[in-house]
């Protein structure tokens, strides 16, 4: 499994609702496995954590990440801080 961990800095609040309007297109993309969105309220920061099944899936999504991403953040009038990709070395439940 691998991820991509991406940044933002914005209002927590407008980054909650822009994520959610791109919910179901993320999904649709092959090798999509889930999502997480964390956000910091007062502090004006957050992250999307996106699994995928391989690091072809990955690699295979990220235009397609890209867009929603960059669509994202621009409708909640946020910056795109960082996004970087790891490789899931150990998952505990």
């Amino acid at each position: 499994m691998h991820a991509r961990v991406s940044t933002y800095e914005g209002d927590a609040e407008e980054l909650v609702r822009a994520f959610d309007s791109v919910a179901g297109p993320l999904d649709e993309i092959d090798g999509f496995r889930k999502a997480y969105f964390l956000v910091d309220r007062s502090g004006g920061r957050a992250i999307s954590i996106t699994l995928w099944d391989s690091e072809e899936a990955l690699e295979a999504s990220v235009q397609r990440a890209n867009e929603l991403r960059e669509e994202a953040s621009s409708s909640a009038g946020a910056s795109i801080a960082s996004v970087d990709h790891y490789e899931v070395a150990l998952e505990i439940d």
